[in-house]
């Protein structure tokens, strides 16, 4: 079994490679690192999540031949639908369950940003730490914090502009939905309308905490990853 983790804007591959001590010895985890990113960074800066998944995909070809499953937060959802998206217009295997966190359903209209285009990068960096949406903590370095900073501005603007219907993309697999009651994106967000996305059943779990909720509940979280795989 194969799961691979989606990161959330500005997030890396590394965000959650602590998650595999909770999980099954025998489990392959993947952390995806978008191009241009962290353990990419001689790659290009991917701009748009059509050609980020399509990267993605080519990149791990051969993981996804056998089983699998899928666990994004927050853009990692939308990285995960429209991998769903891809892999089934290419004929590939389909994901035997997926899990999603802390973001809308890709057809509602709730964005951060009134216009997330004419928004500038000092508006989006201050939102996302005004409001703890960032992992990335402040650095002395200059020049590092201004790479951080224009990969989590690149992240939200191709997450914000993505749209999805249930009619584009359906997930063949049952979903388990995470997120933190205290998370702001949360405030005007019903979680269960992901049921629509799916053939499935659609399981619910929220957790006290804000956006990064799972920072605090990792062996919880497992636990129910690993239960669900295991059904």
């Amino acid at each position: 079994m194969v799961l691979f983790f989606f990161p959330h804007a500005g997030g890396s591959a590394k965000s959650y490679s602590s998650f595999k001590r909770f999980l099954p010895k025998d489990m392959t985890v993947i952390p995806m690192e978008l191009s241009g990113r962290f353990t990419r960074p001689s790659e290009p800066l991917l701009d748009n999540i059509h050609d980020c998944v399509a990267d993605l995909i080519e990149k791990h070809s051969e993981d996804i031949k056998g089983e699998y499953a899928l666990f994004g937060h927050s853009m990692g959802t939308v990285l995960v639908t429209e991998f769903v998206k891809q892999t089934k217009a290419k004929g590939l295997p389909q994901p035997c369950h997926i899990f999603l966190s802390g973001k809308n359903p890709p057809d509602e209209d709730v964005h951060c940003f009134e216009n997330v285009n004419t928004a500038s990068d000092e508006e989006i960096v201050s939102f996302f730490s005004a409001n703890a949406l960032s992992s990335n903590a402040p650095v002395a370095d200059e020049e590092l914090m201004r790479i951080l900073n224009r990969i989590l501005c690149t992240d939200v603007r191709m997450a914000e502009s993505y749209s999805a219907s249930p009619d584009e993309v359906k997930f063949d697999c049952d979903i388990t939905v995470f997120y933190g009651t205290e998370d702001p994106l949360m405030k005007n967000v019903d979680m269960s309308s992901w049921s629509r996305f799916t053939e499935g059943k659609c399981r619910l779990y929220p957790f006290a905490g804000n956006h990064f909720y799972f920072q605090q509940h990792k062996e919880e979280i497992c636990s129910i990853i690993k239960k669900q795989l295991a059904e």
